[in-house]
């Protein structure tokens, strides 16, 4: 990660210990507090690879942060219900790439469920905010897999306006976009609420305008729908989803709780 960058940390000061850390760049490593110049990050991982390292085994227990609640179709969507349905959706599809954007796409996203020889692409830097569509775009070019970009309004209209080139390229992601209206993810314990705001745009109309197929929903048994249809299409689709302003996903909510305890915020 790059220094200037904000991580998941959430705490101060920073719990990784710079005399404990090694920082490997582009052309040069930092080992505690002595800095290597011209030595690539390619020579520091063939290093690594050489080295008779010691091995850490460790067992991962899967922490699904969803119920099983069957939501009824005409039943308003939240962000739960998005990713049952999604992970409903995966489950019957194979060679799927799911690309999650930063903020509470990123957390949400950790309970997407990926099989059938599919892949998982995420980043969890603010300060790279906005590269789902765009990188969805190049990891399809790369590997073939069709891309499913779970992303919110605020991290779209960033880059998102980058879905346009995927005609000329005869790419066709689709894209679930989480419609709060706003940043939703510093609701809890933003004081400016007037600051998060984001202005609306139509987003299914637009995925029209731009050569692709759009769809609307707020109820469950839409959003189903619309993932069914948008799969069967040979273009790109949008399928805005409509969220409450204060609805987040269950793990973002941890964290958020988690993060002003550590920081002794009251949310």
């Amino acid at each position: 990660m790059f220094l200037t960058d904000i991580e998941m940390g959430g705490g101060q000061p920073p719990e990784a210990l710079r005399h404990r850390s090694i920082w490997a760049v582009d052309n040069r490593v930092n080992v505690s507090f002595h800095t290597y110049t011209d030595i690539t990050l390619r020579d520091f991982v063939h290093g690594l690879m050489r080295a008779e390292l010691k091995r850490h085994r460790e067992r991962v227990a899967y922490s699904d942060n969803l119920d099983n609640s069957q939501a009824a179709p005409n039943r308003r969507v939240r962000v739960a219900d998005v990713l049952r349905e999604i992970n409903r959706f995966l489950a019957q599809q194979k060679k799927f790439m799911v690309v999650a954007e930063s903020g509470d796409s990123l957390f949400g996203g950790i309970d997407v469920k990926v099989g059938n020889d599919g892949l998982y692409l995420a980043q969890g830097f603010y300060a790279s905010m906005g590269f789902a569509v765009p990188g969805a775009l190049g990891a399809q070019i790369g590997t073939g897999l069709r891309p499913l970009v779970l992303t919110g309004d605020g991290g779209f209209q960033m880059t998102g306006v980058e879905i346009a080139h995927a005609p000329r390229y005869r790419l066709n992601p689709i894209v679930v976009l989480l419609n709060n209206g706003g940043w939703g993810i510093f609701r809890p314990i933003a004081n400016r609420q007037d600051l998060l705001a984001l202005p609306s745009w139509h987003y299914a109309e637009l995925a029209r305008l731009w050569g692709g197929s759009g769809f609307r929903v707020e109820t469950v048994g839409q959003l189903r729908r619309a993932l069914e249809q948008a799969a069967q299409s040979s273009e790109f689709a949008i399928i805005e989803v409509m969220i409450g302003p204060k609805d987040l996903s269950p793990i973002t909510r941890k964290y958020i709780r988690a993060s002003a305890k550590k920081a002794q915020l009251k949310v």
